[in-house]
């Protein structure tokens, strides 16, 4: 069940991001997880960078009246979407931050960030589909290639 909730959520995401709706993500190895599953947009990193949040958040909020938060969920994690979240609101723009808690709802007890997210759906379809797992699954107009 965690298997098809999880990739609904994949396909939410997709979905947005091919509407133009940038993603505020913390790193480098979270976008390449989120690209191995299928989702390509506009992707923010908000670690490392030179900017400060309220720069970031401005970035972002100049592209889309909404904007997806997804970070890791941890302490750090969990700060920065607080803070982002804020910025976000002040600007006049939506931050959305459903998906991130529909994700951590599925996963809390299993992984931490965004960059385990690929790995830890594997898993999930091998528990569904213990004698039938090909690597990509298919979902309506939806595909996950890892």
């Amino acid at each position: 069940m965690s298997f098809r909730k999880l990739l609904s959520i994949m396909e939410e995401l997709q979905d947005c991001a091919k509407q133009g709706m940038p993603i505020l993500i913390e790193g480098k190895k979270d976008e390449e997880a989120l690209r191995e599953l299928g989702i390509n947009g506009n992707f923010i990193k908000v670690s490392g960078s030179p900017l400060k949040l309220f720069e970031i958040a401005e970035i972002a909020a100049k592209s889309s009246s909404k904007i997806i938060i997804l970070t890791d969920f941890d302490k750090k994690g969990n700060e920065l979407a607080k803070r982002l979240s804020e910025d976000i609101q002040r600007l006049g723009s939506h931050a959305d931050l459903e998906n991130r808690r529909k994700i951590m709802g599925i996963t809390r007890r299993y992984i931490k960030d965004i960059e385990s997210l690929s790995r830890h759906l594997r898993q999930l379809e091998l528990e569904e589909y213990p004698y039938g797992v090909t690597g990509n699954y298919y979902h309506q107009d939806f595909c996950l290639r890892y």
